[in-house]
């Protein structure tokens, strides 16, 4: 039987990266942040280490900004940067906390309730601001609930497919593309793979088509020791999410014990990683790794890694560099002024805004007054 499934998402993929990544990105805006939410931050800061402030504040609220130049490192090295952004992984994780819960409801023929309190998880992420990957995982576990309820099979890839055309259509589609593209290229590589024991080749294809359009490249043991680490970190993460928020108010660090264990395999597993190759595709590389989501066979894969060049058709990354000069100074004190944040003291004024590879900070030399 043809496997059609992981190379139309590949391909769908594809587009929307093309696409997306040609257009002008959307200008950032630094969302703003509840008055509780702000308190728990600095009480958070104030007994915990710096490292594992920033990792619980990219963790739990998905704000990068605290993160040290080695952490990013250390998780764009195994390709786990997208356990900084709360998703699928979060949510699922967070539901097994209420599993007992709805068993139990059902065992005692309370099925109304259990769909109550399924549905009322599902409806959580929408009260929120921005979280979009969570909206989306929201809709698609909301749209197989009902399905369910009226007794209508339909396969679960399927469902996705008409949860994501919803969402592209009428949902967060126009206020974030790229994560959009993120989450249909990974969570549809994930439900289009047959067997389980593909799903981490599915997701190394999935990452090594995103070398085609941007300055990054895959490593090899990297990458399935960072699917161990998300294997590892899913099945902490409903402790150590309860444990953050009980921590800031008894002002007792109850997160430090999963965060150790977190940091501990990271960097373990990135020292491991330096002893591997990095893979990058290119066109012809492309051809092949859609042979192999078509047929399967591993053969086409190697044929791709082997094969394929290194950046011959994109800018080496050792010609992309920060342009300083004279003016470039240590800037503190960041204020959010209209939506955008601002510093500036006497002789410059600078704006940053937040990209998919970092920061890009913009400075100007102010006029003297005569």
């Amino acid at each position: 039987m043809f496997n059609w499934r992981f190379p139309f998402i590949l391909a769908v993929s594809f587009l929307l990266l093309f696409i997306n990544l040609q257009n002008k990105r959307p200008h950032f805006k630094v969302p703003r942040t509840s008055h509780l939410i702000r308190n728990h931050i600095e009480r958070m800061r104030s007994i915990q280490s710096k490292d594992d402030f920033a990792l619980s504040r990219a963790f739990i609220l998905g704000d990068k900004r605290s993160l040290t130049k080695k952490l990013k490192l250390t998780f764009s090295r195994l390709h786990t940067n997208h356990l900084f952004t709360p998703s699928g992984i979060h949510f699922s994780s967070f539901f097994i906390l209420f599993l007992p819960l709805i068993r139990k409801c059902r065992n005692k023929g309370l099925k109304k309730t259990s769909l109550l309190i399924e549905l009322t998880l599902c409806l959580l992420p929408f009260g929120l601001s921005q979280f979009y990957s969570l909206k989306r995982i929201s809709i698609l576990r909301i749209s197989n609930l009902i399905l369910k309820k009226a007794h209508i099979k339909v396969d679960i890839f399927y469902v996705f497919l008409i949860s994501f055309l919803l969402d592209f259509i009428f949902g967060t589609y126009k206020y974030s593309p790229i994560s959009f593209t993120f989450s249909f290229l990974f969570l549809g590589s994930l439900l289009s793979t047959p067997k389980l024991s593909s799903m981490a080749l599915s997701f190394f294809t999935a990452n090594l088509l995103l070398t085609i359009f941007l300055p990054t490249t895959v490593s090899f043991s990297g990458f399935f020791l960072g699917f161990l680490l998300t294997s590892i970190f899913s099945f902490l993460f409903p402790f150590y999410f309860l444990s953050y928020w009980m921590s800031s108010l008894i002002q007792i660090d109850l997160a430090f014990p999963f965060l150790y264990i977190i940091k501990h395999i990271s960097d373990l597993f990135f020292n491991l990683s330096s002893y591997s190759f990095n893979f990058e595709i290119d066109i012809l590389g492309l051809i092949c790794i859609f042979l192999f989501s078509k047929v399967r066979k591993l053969r086409y894969l190697i044929f791709a890694l082997i094969i394929s060049s290194s950046r011959i058709y994109n800018v080496p990354d050792s010609r992309i560099k920060l342009n300083r000069n004279e003016y470039t100074q240590d800037l503190k004190n960041w204020k959010i002024l209209k939506g955008v944040e601002k510093s500036q003291n006497k002789n410059i004024s600078c704006r940053r805004k937040i990209l998919v590879s970092g920061h890009q900070i913009r400075c100007r030399k102010k006029k003297k007054r005569e």
